[in-house]
């Protein structure tokens, strides 16, 4: 990630609805943490990936409302056998059998994205550190191919951030149907503001009047 220049107008990112916006993820470094010598074209120095980090979040809140909330997470484990398979799988002979992204490597960038949510006291997934913790046995499946998520590691990250907004962003979380289960629905809940009736709420022979229209 390499930050060029900055936005010339604040609708050249966010458009024109960006004062709507009430929370942003910034979840960046997985590339960044390429080696400096094996992939050159992708490595990102630690400094500058946290300055980088810092620019992001400053865009975020200069063009957004005043109340939006920003949550940092940090890049996933690198799995080296993974990334290894993966490098036979698409090069074959050609493959280099050496590691371009590693363990400790995406270790430090999460560490530095943390670090920078701690500075600017805002809210941080550490997915490096949620993943490790489910042990050398589980992990792994969270990684298509050593890397990037696979299904479960979305679903992982996806459950784990909706944890951290309702511990930590408690009026941005969605609470469930009481009685279903069910998110989306007139019987889950959230502060966030509704901008269209669930379909429960409309009157199929009246739709007009759910909508303010008569």
């Amino acid at each position: 990630m390499r930050l060029l220049s900055s936005p010339k107008t604040k609708s050249d990112i966010f458009g024109d609805d960006a004062k709507n916006i009430k929370l942003m993820t910034v979840f960046f470094g997985a590339n960044d943490a390429s080696d400096a010598v094996l992939n050159a074209r992708q490595h990102v120095p630690v400094d500058r990936y946290r300055s980088n980090l810092k620019e992001i979040v400053a865009t975020i809140q200069g063009e957004c409302s005043e109340d939006v909330k920003v949550i940092i997470i940090a890049p996933p484990p690198v799995h080296h056998e993974g990334r290894l398979r993966y490098q036979k799988e698409r090069f074959g002979e050609k493959a280099t059998g050496k590691l371009e992204r590693t363990l400790s490597l995406s270790r430090m960038y999460a560490t530095a994205a943390e670090n920078v949510s701690k500075e600017l006291d805002l809210p941080c997934l550490n997915v490096w550190e949620q993943m490790c913790a489910q042990g050398d046995d589980v992990w792994p499946s969270f990684l298509s191919d050593g890397l990037h998520l696979s299904k479960p590691g979305n679903a992982f990250v996806g459950s784990k951030l909706f944890d951290l907004i309702g511990a930590t962003l408690p009026e941005l979380s969605v609470c469930p149907c009481p009685f279903t289960g069910h998110y989306g629905t007139s019987g889950s809940n959230s502060s966030i503001n509704q901008i269209a009736p669930w379909h429960d709420q409309i009157d199929h022979l009246h739709p007009d009047e759910a909508f303010g229209r008569k």
